[in-house]
């Protein structure tokens, strides 16, 4: 077999595992998922599943890190500031970034367990916003400001897991303008000194 064709089943391997665990999550708590439900529903062998990972819960650090790794990256494509003044394309960004496997990721996003995740993901972008001394230096009232970003980043991490829970019926693209301009507009008194 060549390399390519090994690298191609490697990767057709990692996809295959990945799925049939975020699928098992759907029915169960991820500490009664067993190696033996991940390779029947996966239909592959165990040897296979140990060529990948050496257990449950690394497949699932390395799918929370490569989505973490990916939003990061996005973020910090944006100079200091500029997140919260204009937030369309960095999440115009992330819909593209889920429009590649969407049926996965909101099987991922509607797992049990998945609340561990969102919270990682509220810690980051939390941190996203208020990392930036300089705007914090022209911030008044930085309580309220600390707030504001707080209930921000709950809300934006809870809008996409009630989008991919299909309580929200729009496309991404559109909830990606609602939410910016809603990020723009909550915004805009601390960034322009009106509080």
């Amino acid at each position: 077999m060549s390399g390519k064709a090994e690298y191609g089943s490697a990767i057709r391997s990692r996809k295959l595992i990945r799925q049939a665990f975020v699928e098992l999550m759907q029915e169960k708590n991820i500490d009664k998922i067993l190696i033996k439900d991940i390779v029947t529903k996966a239909h592959i062998n165990r040897g296979t599943f140990y060529a990948h990972y050496t257990g449950i819960y690394v497949v699932l650090d390395q799918i929370e890190n490569e989505i973490i790794s990916a939003l990061l990256k996005f973020v910090d494509e944006f100079q200091h500031g500029k997140l919260i003044e204009n937030p369309l394309p960095f999440l115009l960004k992330i819909a593209r970034f889920l429009e590649q496997d969407l049926e996965f990721y909101r099987l991922l996003f509607n797992a049990q367990g998945s609340i561990t995740f969102m919270t990682k993901l509220k810690t980051i972008f939390m941190y996203k916003i208020v990392s930036d001394e300089k705007t914090l230096a022209t911030i008044k009232n930085k309580d309220q400001f600390l707030i504001c970003a707080n209930f921000f980043a709950s809300g934006f991490v809870g809008l996409y897991q009630d989008w991919f829970n299909r309580k929200i019926n729009i496309s991404l693209n559109d909830l990606s303008l609602i939410v910016s301009q809603t990020i723009k507009t909550g915004f805009y008194p601390f960034l322009y000194g009106q509080k």
